[in-house]
C-alpha cells in the first residue's frame, strides 16, 4: 500500500479529486442497489453501473492483472449469446441481461480500481450499514418511512419482517449477509472488534428485523464451514451459548412469525409437503432446480434470454405439478442459475474461472468460497454489486500475500 500511496504525487490533484468524488458515489449507489431517489419505479437501480463507469473513465490509466482483465469476458460473453442465441432480438429481457452481466465487470473493476487507489472505505461502508439498520428499526413503528424512494413487495404474508432500504425482507437479510462476509473477505475472516461487532447486529437485525427464513437458513449451513475452518476450541462454547441463546429469544420475540410457522408446518407434514404447499418455498426451490435442469435440456448450450420461459412450463409438467408456483416466470432468481441458463457452458467456465482466480492455495479459502457458491445457488440478486465486490476482495487479498 505505501508504494500506491507514492504514486499520488505524480498525479494532477483536480482529476485525484474528480476520481475519488466519483469513486465514493459508485460505492455509495452500490450499496444502495434498491433506493431509486423517485425517479423510478424499478425495484433494481442502474446507479452502481453508471458511477461505475464514470469512475473508470475517471480512472482510464490505471493497470490491472491479467485475472482482474479477465472479467472483462463476461459482457462479451454475454453479447455473443445475444447474437448467436437470442435471434438477436434487442427487446427489454436482452437489453437487461447484457445490463446485469456488464454492471457485474464494471463493479468488480471500478471496486478494485478503488481500493488500489484509496483503500478499503470502511467508514462509509460502515456507516451505510448502519443506516440500513436505523431504518428498518424506524419501519417497525412508521412502516412506509422511505415508501417514496424505494419500491417494496412481498409485504402481503403475514408474519414478513421489514424491508430496510431493500425492495423485500429477503432482499434487506440477503444484503446483511453478504455484507458481513464482504467484511471476513476484506479483513482474511480476522475482523476487528468494531467489525465483529458490526457483524454480530447484522445477524441479529436478520433473525428479528428482517426475518427471513433463507437467510437464516444461510447462517445455519454457514456455521459447520466456521467451525471447520475458523473457530478455536477454546471458543466453540462460546458459539454454542450464543446459538441457544438466538434460538430462545427468537422463539418468545418471533411467536407469530413466519418462520417459526413453516419450523411448525415442518415438524407437522415434513421437507417435501412443505416444498410442495408453500409458494414461496416452491418457487424459490423451483429457481434453483429449473435452471441446471434446463442447462442440461439444453445440451449445455446456452439458453439464451428468452427461452426460460417455455422451459419452466416444461418442467413444471416434467416434475408432474411438483413445483405448482410461479409458472410464466421470464426470470431466474438464482445467481448461478443464472449465468448456467442463459450462458450455458460459457458461464460454466466462467464461474468455474472466478472459483479458481480467488483460491489461494489454502484449504481454509477453499471451504471459504465454497460456502459461498453454495449460498449463491439461490435466491440472490444477479444485480448485487456486492458479490463482485467480494470477488474483488479475494483476488486483491492474494495479490498483497503474493507481493509479501
Amino acid at each position: 500500500m505505501a508504494k500506491i500511496k507514492q504514486t499520488f504525487y505524480l498525479i494532477n490533484p483536480a482529476s485525484l479529486k474528480l476520481g475519488y468524488f466519483l469513486g465514493l458515489c459508485f460505492i455509495f449507489f452500490s450499496f444502495l442497489p434498491w433506493v431509486n431517489f423517485g425517479t423510478n419505479t424499478r425495484d433494481t437501480q442502474p446507479w452502481p453501473l453508471l458511477f461505475g463507469l464514470l469512475f473508470l473513465l475517471a480512472s482510464y490509466k490505471d493497470k490491472y492483472s491479467y485475472k482482474e482483465l479477465s472479467i472483462v469476458l463476461l459482457p462479451i460473453f454475454s453479447f455473443f449469446v445475444w447474437f448467436l442465441f437470442s435471434n438477436q432480438v434487442l427487446d427489454f429481457i436482452a437489453l437487461r441481461a447484457m445490463t446485469s452481466y456488464l454492471a457485474f465487470t464494471v463493479c468488480f473493476l471500478s471496486f478494485v480500481a478503488f481500493i488500489k487507489k484509496y483503500g478499503f472505505p470502511w467508514k462509509l461502508i460502515l456507516s451505510i450499514n448502519i443506516l440500513y439498520i436505523l431504518i428498518a428499526l424506524a419501519q417497525l413503528y412508521y412502516p412506509t418511512i422511505v415508501s417514496s424512494i424505494v419500491t417494496t413487495r412481498g409485504l402481503a404474508l403475514s408474519g414478513r419482517g421489514v424491508t430496510s432500504l431493500a425492495s423485500e425482507p429477503t432482499f434487506f437479510a440477503i444484503f446483511l449477509f453478504f455484507l458481513s462476509y464482504l467484511y471476513l473477505s476484506q479483513s482474511n475472516f480476522n475482523p476487528t472488534k468494531k467489525v465483529s461487532l458490526m457483524i454480530i447486529i447484522n445477524i441479529l437485525s436478520i433473525f428479528f428485523l428482517s426475518k427471513s427464513s433463507t437467510v437464516i437458513l444461510f447462517i445455519i449451513l454457514s456455521l459447520p464451514f466456521l467451525l471447520i475452518t475458523r473457530l478455536r476450541l477454546k471458543y466453540f462454547f462460546g458459539l454454542s451459548i450464543f446459538s441457544l441463546l438466538i434460538i430462545y429469544v427468537s422463539s418468545i420475540l418471533l411467536e407469530d412469525s413466519r418462520l417459526l410457522l413453516l419450523l411448525s408446518q415442518f415438524e407437522e407434514i415434513g421437507l417435501m409437503k412443505l416444498i410442495f404447499m408453500d409458494e414461496s418455498i416452491n418457487d424459490r426451490v423451483a429457481n434453483v432446480i429449473f435452471p441446471l435442469h434446463g442447462f442440461y435440456v439444453n445440451n449445455f448450450l446456452p439458453g439464451g434470454f428468452h427461452s426460460f420461459t417455455s422451459m419452466h412450463s416444461f418442467l413444471t409438467d416434467y416434475y408432474l405439478g411438483l413445483f405448482n408456483y410461479g409458472s410464466g416466470s421470464t426470470s431466474i432468481m438464482s445467481y448461478i442459475g443464472v449465468f448456467i441458463f442463459e450462458l450455458g457452458f460459457l458461464g460454466l467456465f466462467f464461474l468455474g474461472w472466478i472459483f479458481l482466480i480467488i483460491q489461494d492455495g489454502s484449504i481454509r479459502r477453499f471451504l471459504d468460497t465454497l460456502l459461498l457458491f453454495i449460498l449463491l445457488n439461490s435466491s440472490v440478486p444477479p444485480s448485487l454489486p456486492l458479490i463482485p465486490f467480494i470477488f474483488a476482495t479475494f483476488i486483491l487479498n492474494n495479490n498483497l500475500k503474493n507481493n509479501d
